[in-house]
């Protein structure tokens, strides 16, 4: 082998090349020697570092971190695997005595079969590309197999239908000048397409208490009507399936046969019982369902058949039977037997001194029951025995009895049943309430301004506001408020009259009770 530094040149050019240029060849033959020659050199020559090869791992990520499954069930996570190098992947998953595993190229699949008790395993999902391998855990609870929930009835039925009225409520009995009296009889809603019955009661009671009435199966008519609360709320206002909040306080049941109009809510926009119970049912707030999943619920739970079939009988379910039973139920609690009940029972009419009250209990009925120095008594708009709101005479040309109480100057952003009527006479008014078990539902008033019995007696002593539409019972003769100006003894007396309402078998009723 030639090795001079023009040997890649041949003989009869380097004869012909002048001195500069057999000079440049030399130093660029010298150049190439030094930098490892013309490319026939190997890099693994020995005193040449070889370059590292760098190997990408591959990514993997999953769609959730955690995930819960019931017994019987399966449940499928996605994720993502890749490789920047195009390496094949390899997935593989930690074992489990509990879960069945299995996966395809981007769904984790966890299949669980019988589950008696709860708990948590962690599942590890890994990708190998042959050189790494990267992990990622999800964390499982396991949940047992619902337990299916039915209503426990009794073999024979509740009475709801055949229940007697005491005397005081079917007879008028206050004297003829308290003209806005009247028997709570006198003022029964039931229409006659719907009278109560055991078995449409009995049904009206499933569905009060059934959560599956609501969107997520959370809530049901008893989570804002609650027993011992005399069916009513202790929140200011109540919380829907979703955790929002109601408008409006809720209102108790108690008695709510005895309204004479038979409209319901505060602002009376339902024009009936059987019109109102579906519609918390469908608010958006409060239960969240459409009558038509309302019938999917509904038709689904098994144990309503035979009831649907006692009370209609055939087990055909609807929105109209929903809310016939429903309104059923409702009308049957009749609160009659507090204190107050058991001594009217004694007398022959209700100004006389009941002789199971105390001196001060009989105080504060004297107080709530006649006429303050011209000013009509308490019993104006409270009115016949059930304690409810008056009738309408027949000469009346009224629309409603709902009344305005003076609780503001003006009204703002609640308008009451002038947003249900578009009446201007109506604004700040609201439905009355029966009084019965007034004692165990505070707060008070559609807004549940007033915490406690004493400060709403205390805002008729003294703070009742001149709103546009007060009731004109409120007003003097000069049409300014008037102001009962209770002395704090006399205060008192009303509170402990106010608590002989309460009617401890009705608050604590079986038949009026959770069934579930």
């Amino acid at each position: 082998m030639d090795l001079s530094p023009y040997s890649n040149v041949s003989r009869s050019t380097r004869q012909k090349l002048p001195v500069s240029r057999l000079i440049f060849a030399l130093l660029a033959s010298i150049l190439l020697s030094a930098c490892g020659g013309d490319g026939d050199s190997s890099p693994s020559e020995p005193g040449i570092p070889t370059p590292p090869v760098t190997n990408a791992a591959p990514e993997l990520n999953l769609a959730t971190e955690s995930v819960s499954i019931e017994a019987n069930s399966s449940q499928t996570i996605s994720f993502t695997a890749s490789d920047a190098d195009g390496d094949s992947l390899t997935v593989t998953t930690s074992s489990s005595d509990s879960l069945e595993i299995s996966h395809t190229e981007n769904e984790l699949i966890l299949t669980l079969g019988e589950n008696l008790e709860q708990s948590v395993e962690t599942i590890t999902l890994s990708v190998s590309d042959g050189t790494d391998t990267v992990s990622r855990q999800l964390i499982v609870t396991l949940q047992p197999q619902p337990i299916l929930i039915e209503p426990q009835l009794p073999e024979i039925s509740f009475d709801y239908a055949g229940v007697t009225l005491p005397q005081h409520f079917l007879q008028n009995d206050f004297p003829a000048n308290f003209q806005f009296q009247s028997a709570a009889i006198d003022s029964d809603n039931t229409p006659s397409n719907n009278l109560v019955t055991n078995a449409g009661a009995t049904l009206g009671r499933v569905l009060f208490y059934d959560t599956q009435l609501s969107a997520n199966n959370t809530v049901s008519c008893a989570s804002c009507h609650i027993q011992e609360l005399s069916f009513s709320d202790s929140r200011q206002v109540s919380l829907g399936f979703d955790g929002g909040e109601t408008r409006r306080h809720s209102m108790g049941l108690a008695n709510a046969r005895f309204y004479q109009t038979g409209r319901f809510f505060w602002d009376e926009r339902a024009g009936s019982l059987e019109e109102q119970v579906l519609m918390p049912i469908q608010d958006e707030v409060e239960m969240g369902l459409s009558l038509d999943e309302l019938f999917s619920n509904v038709s689904s739970q098994g144990y309503y058949s035979p009831l649907f079939s006692a009370a209609f009988g055939d087990e055909q379910v609807s929105s109209d039977r929903i809310a016939l039973a429903l309104a059923q139920f409702v009308r049957a609690m009749a609160s009659m037997d507090a204190r107050y009940d058991q001594g009217r029972s004694q007398v022959s009419d209700p100004l006389q001194p009941f002789p199971n009250f105390t001196t001060q209990e009989n105080n504060g009925k004297r107080l709530f029951m006649t006429f303050r120095n011209g000013i009509p008594p308490c019993t104006s708009c409270h009115s016949s025995e059930a304690f409810v709101g008056p009738l309408i005479g027949p000469d009346s040309n009224a629309t409603t009895i709902a009344s305005n109480n003076g609780l503001d100057e003006q009204s703002d952003d609640d308008l009451g049943v002038f947003e249900t009527t578009g009446i201007n006479g109506h604004t700040g008014k609201f439905k009355v309430p029966s009084l019965r078990n007034i004692g165990v539902r505070p707060p008070y008033m559609h807004d549940a301004r007033f915490s406690s019995l004493e400060e709403t007696i205390e805002h008729y002593s003294s703070g009742i506001k001149p709103h546009p539409t007060l009731q004109a019972l409120l007003r003097n003769q000069v049409g300014n408020p008037v102001q009962y100006n209770f002395s704090a003894e006399e205060q008192a007396d009303l509170v402990a009259f106010l608590h002989t309402l309460t009617d401890e078998s009705f608050l604590n009723d079986e038949k009026f009770s959770d069934p579930f």
